[in-house]
């Protein structure tokens, strides 16, 4: 398998029962690592259960840039046996299981030739320490211990996790975490991995997806959020409430999705950068109003959080289904943008710019993600605030519409929806001396009144005029991202969109010293589709393959309808998991050699 140097990076998995604070412990250590100057990359897995099942969280560590996790485990920490039963064979020859003798049996998986056990003491420790719930604190001491790693930045992170609680909560839990480093490090011995700070490093941002779409938000001026809590989309909601105040947001928890997406409609027919955000189902029910902000041409942001369908699906888990869906939403025809984020750093990019996007349009923007983006965290640099511009399209907020005669009818009244060659209108706010308007959900002429849009030469006009937005957003959004040698150079072309991205770059590095050269295309705006830029890259290739994450092949059949053109071949993942960096290194090796 073609993993990076033994020892050159380090892999612990965390497993046990719902409850027992494995997510929240596995983010405290990340937290120690990028504090280092290491990158991390977290994987959190867990059942749609609110209490029970068994949950798991893989942190990869590494001195040089990582872009997803691996199936790799160096160190497995089993807070009970069942993680022992499900994930031993994961652990690498010579890795170590960290485990409570009192809690977990080693009947039938020790003695072993391969593994190296590291039983402690968790639960007599964490009573010591303060209380049993800190079993998992002793623990991540423990995984530290074994690897060498000094123990203080996990201190400051427990510090700095608990300082929002009593000081004794802090103290108590860093006292655990010393108990288990303590006692592993007389006992670890010659243990063949050393994980070493890295100071001087550039600070790094350690977030998950839905936290760098807010931050992106909050960078574009958002003024007013309402979601309907849905996983994977929730802790959005969560991110955006914590930061109203301060940011000078207007947050909404909704009764449903139906509401939030009417009411985000309304923010934006007052002028204010308004998003909401959900799941695929959650989506479902916002459609009808999202068809509302199409014919009314409202400038509004809307996440699409993709789980497995349909209807509940798998809630806690991730794939890429719901391309063909959002590209089509709603009854009739009128312009969208998708924008598909492969990171985080692509999340807070994308984000802010897709509130640009719907006010230069005046149409909705779609941000589609996953829950691989939206739950797992990555250390990534600084964003870059000066980067961030704010362009509110053909808009009008205060004054006298008189002064802007080519919105006007001959009679001087206000044509919010004038005929233009571009499809967008001035856009004049409510309150603008003289700029009556109407806004609803009909078909309409241009001065938005329903009953006459019901002509036939009306509704074509205003129909053409919506949809030539979308010959105008080719010349606006994001273009397609290039990784790797030329495709007319390369053995094998890979095509994907979203969070595939990852996994491919992280392939494509391995695969260097094996001498097979790759190019990569990441298909960054979804819709409206790049279908030159795909073509021309496809038709450079001499093979080339289509990675995604849906059993029906979506992108590629997105191909094949716009570019008429195909691939050679495809991989598909749709049992709930992202793909791992070993799935698309082999399928692109054997890709590479059948040329």
């Amino acid at each position: 398998m073609p993993l990076p140097p033994r020892g050159s990076e380090l892999r612990i998995k965390i497993g046990g029962a719902a409850g027992l604070g494995i997510k929240a412990a596995g983010q405290t250590l990340a937290r120690s690592f990028v504090a280092a100057g290491l990158e991390v990359f977290d994987l959190s897995e867990y059942p749609s259960l609110i209490r029970g099942g068994h949950n798991t969280y893989t942190l990869r560590v590494s001195p040089r840039p990582i872009s997803s996790h691996v199936e790799a485990v160096d160190v497995l920490i089993a807070l009970d046996r069942e993680t022992v039963d499900v994930h031993l064979d994961e652990v690498v020859d010579g890795g170590a299981v960290i485990f409570d003798p009192e809690v977990t049996s080693t009947e039938g998986w020790l003695p072993s030739p391969r593994i190296r056990p590291v039983p402690v003491p968790l639960a007599k420790f964490a009573k010591e320490a303060g209380g049993p719930i800190m079993a998992n604190t002793v623990a991540l001491g423990a995984a530290l211990g074994l690897v060498h790693f000094p123990l203080m930045f996990l201190v400051d992170s427990l510090r700095e996790q608990f300082a929002h609680k009593k000081p004794e909560i802090a103290e108590q839990n860093a006292a655990a975490a010393s108990v288990g480093y303590g006692y592993i490090t007389k006992l670890a011995g010659d243990f063949w991995m050393a994980v070493e700070p890295l100071p001087g490093q550039p600070k790094r941002l350690l977030v998950d997806g839905n936290e760098a779409v807010g931050l992106g938000a909050l960078a574009a001026g958002i003024g007013f959020y309402a979601a309907y809590p849905m996983t994977p989309a929730s802790s959005i909601l969560h991110f955006m409430a914590a930061h109203e105040r301060e940011a000078g947001v207007v947050v909404k928890h909704t009764e449903d999705e139906i509401a939030a997406m009417n009411m985000v409609v309304g923010a934006a027919f007052t002028g204010t950068r308004a998003m909401c955000a959900s799941a695929g189902g959650g989506f479902a029910l916002m459609v009808e109003a999202f068809g509302m902000a199409g014919v009314s041409e409202s400038a509004v942001v809307v996440g699409v959080l993709t789980r497995p369908g349909p209807a509940t699906g798998l809630p806690t888990w991730t794939e890429q289904s719901d391309l063909r869906y959002v590209i089509h939403a709603s009854q009739g025809e009128f312009p969208r943008v998708v924008l598909a984020p492969g990171d985080r750093s692509d999340a807070f990019e994308l984000t802010w710019k897709a509130f640009n996007l719907a006010d230069q349009l005046q149409t909705p923007v779609i941000i589609l993600g996953d829950s691989y983006l939206s739950d797992n965290r990555q250390s990534v640099p600084m964003f870059d605030l000066d980067a961030v511009t704010i362009d509110r399209g053909k808009l009008v907020a205060e004054g006298d519409v008189a002064d802007h005669p080519e919105a006007l009818a001959e009679d001087g009244s206000y044509l919010r929806y004038k005929v233009t060659d571009d499809g967008v209108s001035l856009r004049v706010l409510p309150g603008v001396k003289g700029a009556q308007q109407l806004g609803n959900s009909y078909e309409h002429d241009e001065y938005g009144y329903g009953q006459r849009g019901e002509a036939a030469e009306v509704r074509a006009a205003q129909n053409e005029k919506r949809m030539r937005k979308l010959e105008l957003a080719r010349t606006l959004v994001p273009a397609p991202a290039t990784f790797g040698v030329d495709p007319a150079e390369a053995d094998v072309a890979v095509l994907f969109f979203g969070t595939t991205k990852g996994p491919v770059l992280e392939a494509m590095r391995w695969l260097e010293p094996d001498g097979v050269n790759v190019a990569a295309m990441q298909v960054v705006t979804v819709w409206p589709f790049p279908a030159d830029e795909v073509r021309a890259f496809l038709g450079a290739a001499e093979r080339s393959i289509i990675v995604e994450g849906n059993i029906t092949g979506q992108l590629r059949g997105l191909v094949r309808e716009q570019c008429l053109v195909d691939v050679d071949d495809e991989l598909h993942r749709y049992d709930g998991r992202p793909f791992s960096p070993e799935m698309i290194y082999a399928k692109l090796t054997e890709v590479a050699h059948d040329a």
